[in-house]
């Protein structure tokens, strides 16, 4: 939803993305359901963003709203598109989201032929995405010859094949086994560094939100609101084994969970 807001506009001078006042209220045959209520937040520019909360907290709706895959019940959303040629985002899925009956090139090169980039180019970024997603040697390979973090990878070379504005990722890794979601959480914090779009990620593990993001925004219990939002110390380029045993991301992983727990309890999630 865009409004021409002289606000909105001034704040978008220094942010990507502003959120005003959003809610969004689901309507069914059992009543009314309110999944957003008065979420203010700005995203800025080139910044890596985690969505934190409770299950069902409305994190994916919040996500999805922001993509204008679901129309705010009220409120208003502003993005600042930099430039017209590029994409302005692109979104990756928890359910890996790719097509059975192409095979893993095709299905990296299907939004770029879409776009109208002549195939020969389109198949050179597809190959260029898959060996930096270390999924060289696959590219005539169907999705049911590949594992499950394959598959996943095919999904986030797609995406960032188009080169958008704005990353948005819904719990990307979270079917993943624990290691694989260890390697690729690094290999999604190498790709920032080196491209660093503007990212907005979904996630419920405190630990991926704290080595990868540059703020943590926890939300509430239904409806969801932005609850604490939370500045990550840690310097760019991060080391994700230094990150990790570092004092600070204890205590501060601490702190947040303190903040989930209650919510989750109040929720009745306990």
């Amino acid at each position: 939803m865009r409004a021409a807001d002289p606000a909105l506009e001034a704040a978008l001078s220094s942010t990507k993305i502003a959120i005003r006042d959003v809610g969004k209220v689901f309507s069914g045959k059992n009543g009314d359901v309110e999944a957003l209520s008065r979420i203010n937040l700005d995203v800025r520019d080139g910044e890596f963003l985690c969505l934190l909360g409770p299950s069902g907290c409305g994190k994916t709706t919040l996500l999805r709203t922001i993509a204008q895959l679901e129309r705010p019940s009220s409120g208003t959303i502003k993005i600042r598109h930099d430039d017209p040629a590029r994409q302005l985002s692109a979104v990756v899925f928890q359910d890996y989201s790719v097509f059975p009956w192409k095979t893993v090139r095709d299905n990296v090169m299907f939004p770029l032929v879409q776009a109208g980039v002549r195939r020969r180019e389109a198949r050179a970024q597809a190959d260029h995405w898959l060996e930096m997603l270390d999924l060289g040697g696959f590219e005539n390979a169907y999705p049911d010859k590949v594992s499950g973090g394959m598959k996943q990878r095919v999904a986030i070379a797609r995406a960032l094949a188009v080169q958008p504005e704005i990353l948005l990722m819904d719990e990307p890794l979270a079917a993943l086994d624990a290691q694989l979601r260890l390697l690729l959480q690094e290999k999604l914090l190498q790709l920032w560094q080196d491209n660093q779009n503007t990212v907005v990620f979904v996630t419920h593990s405190i630990d991926e939100a704290l080595l990868l993001s540059d703020r943590i925004a926890v939300m509430t219990k239904r409806p969801g609101e932005i609850g604490t939002v939370f500045d990550v110390p840690f310097e760019r380029p991060r080391d994700p084994d230094k990150i990790r045993a570092a004092p600070e991301f204890a205590v501060l992983r601490e702190e947040i969970w303190h903040i989930l727990r209650r919510e989750i309890q109040e929720g009745g999630e306990a």
